[in-house]
């Protein structure tokens, strides 16, 4: 919906009173993200889901705004800590936004994203409380990345066999 707001405006007047407003919130909202995470861990995973959302579909000369990528990275790498990981709904937002937008970022930024996979990777060897729900999430998402950001139909077989079609 930003997406076609955006486009609408940059069309009707050359303008981009609305993305710059809707940057300037998700910076508002990043700057205090701790603060958000403690107060209500739904509107975290929301706040998460939607800057990975907008990183995914604004462009700039076809390419994700740089503006993003390291704002993004952090959002993520706060989902792969410890504490972070004992929590399904933050371990699911993790992987769900790694499907979504993690081959673009490794392409912005690849040593970031070696590094989010060595915590994630940690995360999965080292569980303390993770339940095992958790523990399958993080593993799909490193078979993941290490087949190329795609699912192979042997893993397809493995992680989704209990999903009916």
């Amino acid at each position: 919906m930003c997406y076609a707001i955006i486009q609408a405006e940059s069309k009707q007047a050359g303008q981009s009173v609305f993305r710059r407003g809707l940057l300037n919130r998700l910076q508002q909202e990043y700057q205090a993200r701790e603060q958000l995470r403690a107060r209500s861990p739904q509107g975290w995973v929301c706040y998460v889901t939607f800057i990975c959302n907008i990183f995914d579909y604004l462009r700039v000369n076809n390419m994700p705004m740089m503006a993003l990528v390291n704002p993004v990275y952090d959002c993520l790498f706060r989902l792969a800590q410890p504490d972070s990981l004992s929590e399904e709904e933050e371990v699911d937002c993790l992987v769900l936004q790694l499907h979504r937008v993690g081959e673009q970022l490794e392409k912005m930024n690849r040593q970031r994203m070696d590094e989010l996979f060595v915590l994630i990777r940690d995360g999965f060897l080292l569980p303390t409380s993770l339940s095992s729900l958790a523990q399958l999430l993080l593993l799909e998402i490193i078979e993941f990345r290490a087949a190329g950001w795609k699912t192979t139909p042997a893993a397809h077989k493995y992680y989704y066999s209990e999903v009916s079609d």
